[in-house]
């Protein structure tokens, strides 16, 4: 999994899917992250100041998880939305096609 996480503006993206302005509050995340980046088993935290070097990591944060499986609500919504626009344009096509006159 490839992953980005800045609370700043409340992004998460996820293998190159990104939510932004994901109400991250509840992962309580440390105030002074800047950024988390991850590629599958390894990544680094980055911090306000600049003046911390990042902090490289080999296991995800508590907080992380929590972004992510925020992420994944996001996600699932996403495709609920999209799976119900599809179902009613598909009853109304089949609407339309039935009051069509015969040929």
């Amino acid at each position: 999994m490839k992953l980005s996480i800045i609370p700043s503006d409340g992004t998460v993206v996820k293998d190159n899917l990104a939510y932004t302005t994901l109400d991250l509050t509840s992962a309580n995340i440390p105030a002074d992250v800047h950024a988390l980046q991850w590629k599958e088993t390894q990544g680094h935290i980055e911090y306000v100041d600049n003046i911390q070097a990042p902090e490289e990591i080999t296991e995800l944060p508590t907080w992380a998880n929590v972004c992510v499986s925020l992420w994944e609500t996001a996600k699932l919504a996403e495709d609920t939305r999209i799976a119900e626009e599809e179902a009613r344009l598909a009853a109304l096509a089949a609407a339309k096609a039935a009051q069509a006159p015969a040929n």
